[in-house]
């Protein structure tokens, strides 16, 4: 069940000043952004309130490397997701996935039903795997990739994401020839019938997962071939390149709640100076900041930091609250605050990590209450069905954690209105947060695994409204 569905940034040319602007004072002085203080440049004589960049933020979460180490035999997957299941049995469960191309440590063989024309591996550190179903044995970690790249892991995106732009554009099994493209073009028209070598008609929204580009020997024609490897015209399609957003950790870094994110675009900011209200400035949008107070003036409610006021309309606010009965002491839990747009990680009663999501819209809206992370992958395809938009399909959506049937936390590549309810149900969370918190929680996914599924210590999921 995929719930989701460009953006707008703005740029300021300027010379970069670090400035506090005071709540009924003046300036403060310089600040510096890494130690809980936004920045605060000046622009002809106004202030803006920055949005963060990243600074190296993907070198702030540790990533597993997808070497799985030495070994004596390994098993190499074929299948585009072979599976790791719990036990050797006529029907087991699925423990886990690992991508074609990709190689795990196996341990010994192991005797049991299920596994017909095949021999059980112990797969390492948990479950077994089937030599007739999706591995091969491998001497070496270093396998045949089947041209599915490896994800990248320590990127905040794991692959080159596009959106189809042409409506029912080819995407193919192969590179067409010269003829069955043409051919495909009168198909996508409606003037003709669809060859065999089209794999598809994409009429819909489609986002598809690129690998790299090749060319038609007998013209030269380029096509991107994909993740899960189909042929596109690059012509029918548009790279994602999103600007980054991200949250703050929380603790050490100066960072502590209540924060208030801007969200939806660019605001005022203002100067809050005695009696007097007064337009300094903007804030961008998804710049931050430490609640310090909320008050009134003249009927409308500004919320207040060291940085100056935004009104409360203009800013999603990330709270503290108590851990709901039945999370275990110690235990790591995300909050999602569904009025305010905001999700906080912790760890027993302390939280570590805030940002601001975009959850399901109207009709959409997901399930409230306390939920446990089910299954986690880097990266999973997921499509529907709107009865307004029509079909959609997003290939590999990055850092998905399910945790009730088919609804997930998980990044989105294909927009950057956090703050605002917009999805089909899902919690949309910006790609680098999204990946935070996929290698923040329970349970790990070991290396060389694409995912996880049903293992016994997991994070906890609260959804209030």
């Amino acid at each position: 069940m995929l719930r989701l569905l460009a953006n707008r940034w703005t740029f300021f040319a300027s010379a970069t000043v670090l400035v506090g602007v005071g709540v009924g004072t003046g300036a403060l002085g310089e600040r510096s952004s890494s130690q809980g203080q936004p920045r605060v440049d000046v622009v002809d004589g106004q202030q803006v309130l920055r949005a963060p960049s990243l600074d190296g933020w993907n070198d702030r979460q540790s990533s597993p490397s997808n070497n799985p180490g030495r070994a004596e035999i390994f098993g190499a997957a074929f299948h585009y997701d072979a599976f790791v299941y719990d036990e050797t049995a006529s029907r087991p469960k699925v423990a886990g996935v690992v991508r074609r191309g990709t190689a795990l440590r196996l341990g010994n063989k192991v005797v049991g039903p299920g596994c017909k024309d095949g021999t059980w591996y112990e797969a390492v550190p948990f479950g077994y795997v089937c030599t007739s179903l999706g591995f091969h044995l491998s001497e070496s970690p270093a396998v045949k990739t089947y041209g599915v790249p490896r994800a990248r892991v320590t990127n905040h995106l794991p692959y080159q994401y596009a959106r189809v732009t042409t409506q029912r554009a080819p995407r193919y099994y192969r590179i067409p020839t010269v003829q069955e493209e043409k051919q495909a073009r009168r198909a996508m028209e409606k003037k003709g019938p669809t060859p065999e070598v089209v794999s598809s008609l994409m009429e819909g929204d489609y986002f598809l997962a690129l690998a790299d580009k090749e060319a038609r020997k007998a013209d030269g024609a380029e096509f991107y071939r994909t993740v899960r490897g189909r042929y596109v015209r690059p012509s029918d399609v548009e790279l994602r390149n999103p600007d980054p957003v991200r949250g703050e950790v929380l603790g050490q870094s100066g960072w502590q709640l209540p924060i208030a994110f801007v969200w939806g675009e660019d605001r005022q900011l203002f100067n809050l100076d005695g009696d007097q209200t007064r337009a300094v400035g903007n804030a961008e949008k998804h710049a931050r900041f430490v609640v310090r107070e909320e008050l009134q003036r003249d009927g409308l409610t500004y919320v207040a930091g060291d940085a100056g006021a935004v009104r409360r309309g203009d800013v999603r606010v990330a709270r503290k609250v108590k851990a709901p009965s039945g999370v275990p002491t110690n235990a790591k839990w995300v909050h999602v605050a569904l009025s305010e747009q905001t999700l906080v990680a912790y760890e027993g009663t302390q939280p570590v990590y805030a940002t601001v999501i975009s959850s399901g819209k109207e009709g959409y809206e997901p399930p409230t209450g306390l939920f446990q992370v089910q299954q986690k992958y880097i990266s999973t395809t997921m499509n529907a069905t709107d009865p307004i938009d029509g079909f959609y399909e997003v290939e590999e959506v990055p850092w998905t954690l399910y945790y009730h049937g088919g609804y997930a936390l998980h990044g989105a590549y294909w927009h950057t209105d956090f703050g605002k309810v917009r999805s089909h149900g899902c919690t949309n969370i910006a790609p680098v947060d999204a990946r935070w918190i996929y290698y923040w929680s329970d349970p790990e996914v070991p290396p060389a695994w694409h995912a996880v599924r049903f293992q016994p210590d997991t994070t906890w999921v609260y959804f209030t409204n």
